[in-house]
């Protein structure tokens, strides 16, 4: 009896008779030999063709406790643009019961800059704030390659005579593209859509006694990106520096972030807040009077200027609960929305009230870029 074959690019157990099932390779392909990529990563890989397969956060949880048995480490990978979201409470509780390597992604979407040892400070702190402190923590890029063989260093260091290490992350945080780096090939299957990953998948570093263990991005409550379609999460999730729009303006006026969320200013005129937005550059930012502002969030036909929610998901996402919070943020503070970005005050304090769906959520924390706002 032929021993099982799995997808190299998303660990999915392979067959080759339910074309419409996961896993499905054609039957002569099956059998032709090892290192086999199941139809849907190769689409992926090949077309970039985005083929859903629904999985519940059980799913993954459990595929993750399997590969942590096994595991000496963990590799926690945290996405820098989206750190809040990046975060979830099950890998929380992970860090605090096994040794952890923190792996921050994403470093060359940060605009003017910030020197890796700032922050890699200011995450010791974050992560301080939750009782964890990591063995050791990577500044990279796993788009351009930057402090990628630092991760392996640091675990050489720590364990010189091999180990095996668990790979941990959200969805969209950017493991597989680690990896892929770590072993010098594109080996595991790259998507910029969440949830790519299916199984766990093993490599070993070459030339070492390291062994990789890929495992599903977890799923985060709270991120707006993920009350979107996948075209759109596309646009919210930054694959460039982000921007930063910087605003002084008075009582009275509304920020729209698309057709997401607003920010309604409710200083008083003698006090002239100045803030910045930190978002992707794909997104739409538009400053109006409050009446229009709303006239136009709610107007469903003013589609030559919101690009977010698209017409495939606006029904779904204005059909979601909304909510109104109040928040004050003071100067040297940030206010994230989880799964978007973030606004920093750097004169204030700054009193808004935000109209946002229930099931977003909002993060205030001490500044990331305080020094360049």
């Amino acid at each position: 009896m032929s021993s099982v074959k799995v997808c190299i690019g998303c660990g999915i157990k392979l067959q080759g008779n339910l074309p419409n099932e996961e896993g499905y390779l054609p039957n002569e392909k099956l059998e032709s030999g090892h290192n086999l990529y199941c139809q849907r990563c190769f689409k992926i890989k090949n077309y970039g063709k985005y083929i859903p397969v629904i999985k519940n956060e059980e799913d993954y949880r459990k595929e993750v406790n399997s590969a942590l048995k096994e595991s000496q480490v963990a590799v926690v990978v945290f996405d820098l643009i989206d750190f809040e979201g990046s975060f979830n409470d099950e890998i929380l509780d992970i860090m605090r019961e096994i040794d952890t390597i923190v792996v921050i992604n994403k470093v060359d979407l940060i605009p003017n800059g910030k020197h890796p040892s700032k922050v890699a400070d200011w995450v010791k702190k974050r992560l301080k704030a939750e009782g964890i402190s990591p063995l050791d923590i990577a500044i990279v890029s796993s788009k351009n390659g930057y402090g990628i063989s630092g991760i392996y260093k640091k675990i050489n260091h720590f364990y010189p005579n091999g180990v095996k290490a668990i790979v941990l992350g959200v969805t969209n945080a950017g493991k597989s593209s680690i990896i892929n780096k770590l072993i010098g090939k594109k080996r595991i299957t790259e998507s910029k859509y969440p949830g790519t990953t299916l199984k766990s998948v093993k490599n070993k570093i070459p030339y070492t006694n390291i062994e990789i263990i890929d495992t599903p991005g977890l799923i985060p409550k709270g991120r707006i990106s993920d009350l979107v379609c996948e075209e759109c999460n596309l646009k919210i999730v930054p694959s460039t520096e982000i921007t930063r729009k910087i605003y002084k303006i008075r009582n009275g006026r509304i920020i729209l972030i698309e057709k997401m969320l607003w920010i309604k200013i409710l200083n008083k005129d003698e006090v002239k807040p100045i803030f910045s937005l930190y978002l992707s550059k794909s997104l739409t930012i538009h400053e109006t009077n409050c009446v229009k502002g709303i006239q136009m969030f709610s107007n469903k036909d003013d589609n030559n200027v919101f690009k977010v929610p698209c017409n495939k998901c606006e029904d779904r996402y204005n059909g979601l609960k909304f909510k109104k919070i109040r928040k004050t943020i003071n100067p040297g503070e940030d206010l994230v929305f989880k799964g978007l970005g973030w606004l920093s005050v750097k004169r204030g304090p700054l009193e808004i009230e935000i109209y946002l769906p229930e099931e977003a959520q909002l993060i205030q924390r001490e500044a990331f870029l305080a020094d360049i706002v």
